[in-house]
């Protein structure tokens, strides 16, 4: 429940920035911004998933669970979201709808690799 929870926050707050925001990073104007966009959310989406896998304890295993619990609540919610994407994004034109789109598939997929790729942790031999 922890993570649904987790996840349906982290949706909360990107689709609230977005609303308010979205016309600072979604403008074919602005394709700098529309790229960092896309290479932002990586480390972004890092901080928010391994810190809580470490803070959980989480097996590898468990991981796997806790990203799909994560990414789930946005993905089913962003499917009425984009239906009504014009309505909702009123500050970003109609036509950006495709590459809010598939900047939400990549942002999802990242949330969903991180149940599947360990993170690497620093090893120092004492002597």
């Amino acid at each position: 429940m922890f993570f649904l929870v987790w996840g349906f926050l982290v949706w909360l707050g990107a689709t609230a920035v977005f609303r308010f925001f979205g016309q600072f990073f979604f403008s074919l104007e602005q394709p700098l911004l529309l790229v960092a966009a896309y290479v932002v959310v990586i480390p972004l989406i890092l901080s928010l998933t391994y810190p809580v896998y470490r803070y959980k304890k989480l097996e590898r295993r468990e991981r796997q669970k806790a990203a799909v619990f994560i990414a789930l609540p946005g993905m089913l919610f962003d499917v009425v979201v984009l239906l009504f994407f014009a309505n909702i994004f009123v500050n970003l034109d109609p036509e950006m709808n495709r590459m809010f789109a598939s900047w939400l598939l990549w942002a999802y997929s990242a949330i969903l690799l991180t149940g599947l790729v360990p993170r690497k942790r620093n090893v120092t031999k004492g002597y």
